[in-house]
């Protein structure tokens, strides 16, 4: 998807990034993305406007009305992922670090039943650990830089609900 993006796009998302990285402050870039976007999702190069095709999918052949079960969004960008999920029937929290990322989704979803809120991957709210049925992660971790891979997918995996039995994946 990245590879797809103007050359110019790829460019900026690079050296957003390695200056983000030079500032020991990994996600730091994210922000500066969607605010010089300035509400065109075509600079944003994950915005599809439209659900992951893979969770959509698995969305497609694994679940039925989810009522009551809690899904958390890791990393929402414009929200497409997090309203296919509502519109499951899961109670919905969606978080990304950057606020104008989270204005962008009330903007579009103005009457959505999904939780948006700002959050930092590196410093989670303590009330989320194990507190969620489905945790949905995708172009967060390979975003970031290798030495903190590990601990945001252990951050993540921290969110679902221990006590519970996991959903079907496959």
């Amino acid at each position: 998807m990245f590879e797809e993006q103007p050359q110019a796009l790829q460019q900026k998302v690079k050296l957003l990034a390695l200056e983000s990285i030079r500032q020991d402050n990994p996600s730091q870039w994210f922000e500066v993305l969607y605010a010089e976007a300035n509400g065109d999702s075509g600079q944003i190069p994950w915005a599809r406007l439209t659900p992951h095709p893979y969770l959509q999918d698995w969305l497609e052949h694994n679940t039925s009305q989810e009522s009551g079960r809690s899904a958390l969004v890791v990393g929402c960008g414009l929200g497409d992922d997090a309203e296919a999920l509502a519109q499951q029937g899961f109670q919905v929290t969606a978080f990304d670090i950057s606020p104008t990322a989270i204005a962008w989704c009330k903007k579009r979803f103005p009457d959505s039943q999904v939780k948006y809120q700002v959050a930092d991957l590196f410093a989670l709210e303590p009330a989320w650990h194990q507190n969620f049925d489905f945790v949905f992660e995708c172009h967060n971790i390979q975003a970031l830089p290798l030495k903190v891979r590990s601990t945001v997918m252990n951050a993540i995996a921290s969110l679902l609900a221990s006590q519970l039995d996991p959903l079907k994946l496959g």
